[in-house]
């Protein structure tokens, strides 16, 4: 098991990053979210990494954030998902996108990947709607001035699903809830108000 590689960015070729590590260049496969944000050729560079092996060869995929080698793994639990279409995803969607995807039963973000079909991306839904929700979409998108997750998500929640029950993409909605500032005192209806008034400009 290779957890992490840490050395000097070499080269980029397509979707692999090269690292100096001690003289051996390894070449690491990556979302293009990972490698359009590395730093300059010569800068030294850590990854996240996960080591896949196979009969004829072992391959290894790193990221520069934790959360997306985990949604990579969590992809690949998914039937009809292998390495290549997990960073096809993390390619075209951060792991917020999937997770607002998921959360709100959007196939139709997968869908819209290169090489993901319908059904595969249905199948992504269903395998990922235990391990993905929306507490976890926001999580992490709160600012330190609002209120912890624990005591928002019901509120988000029924918005949520308020917006998608009036015609509103489960993806838009979830997207616009991510841009509204909520407290202890906000209510439903205020934050449905608020959210509304905010998709008028998406």
């Amino acid at each position: 098991m290779i957890s992490f590689i840490r050395g000097t960015l070499t080269d980029i070729d397509g979707n692999v990053i090269i690292v100096d590590n001690n003289g051996i260049g390894y070449g690491v496969n990556s979302s293009m979210n990972t490698i359009g944000s590395l730093p300059a050729i010569g800068s030294e560079i850590k990854l996240n990494t996960k080591l896949i092996p196979k009969e004829d060869s072992l391959t290894l995929y790193g990221f520069y954030d934790k959360e997306e080698l985990k949604m990579f793994e969590l992809l690949l639990s998914v039937s009809g998902i292998g390495p290549k279409g997990a960073l096809a995803i993390l390619s075209s969607m951060t792991v917020s996108d999937i997770r607002f995807a998921v959360a709100g039963g959007d196939s139709k973000a997968f869908a819209k990947v290169p090489g993901v079909g319908k059904k595969t991306a249905e199948r992504a839904i269903i395998d990922l709607k235990d391990k993905v929700d929306i507490v976890d979409a926001f999580e992490g998108k709160l600012s330190a001035g609002q209120t912890k997750i624990a005591t928002t998500s019901t509120v988000k929640e029924e918005v949520l699903e308020a917006l998608v029950a009036l015609g509103y993409s489960p993806s838009n909605a979830a997207r616009a809830l991510d841009k509204m500032t909520i407290t202890d005192s906000t209510t439903t209806e205020q934050l449905l108000s608020d959210t509304l008034k905010q998709m008028s400009f998406i």
